[in-house]
C-alpha cells in the first residue's frame, strides 16, 4: 500500500458527478473531468452503490457499507491512481489534483496509506483511506 493514493481524488479522486471541496469545478484539471461522468456510471454499475450513498460520502458521512467501498475502489483504480494490487500512482495523482492542492493533498494521502497498510481486504483499505482523508482536511477532501 505504499502508493494507495487517491486522492481521493479521487479522487483523490472518485470520477463522479458531485464534487464537495473548497475548489471551484474550474479548478480542476480538464484530464480529471473528462473522467467524471463515464466513471461514475461504470462504478455505479459494478458497485450498486446509489446517488444517496454517494453523496452522504460528499458530505463526510462515512457510512460501512460494502457498495459504496466498491465504488470507491472503482473509481480510483478505474482513474488508474491505484492499481488492483492497492499501489498507488503519485505521478497520475499529481495529474489529476488542482495544482494547488498537489502538495498537502500527497502528503495527506501518505499518511493515510501509512495509517491504514495493515488492512488486508482492498475494500476497506480504500474506504479507510478515504475517510481518513476527510477526517485530516474536509476543506480539500475531493470526492465526486
Amino acid at each position: 500500500m505504499d502508493s494507495l493514493i487517491f486522492l481521493v481524488v479521487v479522487s483523490s479522486l472518485l470520477a463522479m458527478s458531485t464534487v464537495q471541496a473548497a475548489l471551484e469545478r474550474s479548478e480542476y484539471s480538464p484530464k480529471l473531468l473528462e473522467l467524471v461522468d463515464s466513471l461514475h456510471s461504470i462504478c455505479i454499475g459494478k458497485s450498486g452503490t446509489d446517488e444517496d450513498s454517494i453523496n452522504k460520502v460528499i458530505n463526510g458521512e462515512f457510512t460501512d457499507e460494502p457498495k459504496i467501498k466498491k465504488y470507491m475502489k472503482c473509481g480510483i483504480t478505474e482513474v488508474g491512481v491505484m492499481n488492483e494490487e492497492g499501489v498507488i500512482d503519485y505521478e497520475m495523482t499529481a495529474e489529476l489534483l488542482p495544482v494547488k492542492l498537489v502538495d498537502k493533498s500527497i502528503a495527506i494521502i501518505k499518511k493515510c496509506e501509512a495509517d491504514g497498510k495493515d488492512i488486508p481486504n482492498l475494500d476497506d483499505r480504500v474506504f479507510a483511506l478515504f475517510k481518513c482523508y476527510h477526517d485530516q482536511d474536509p476543506e480539500t477532501f475531493i470526492f465526486f
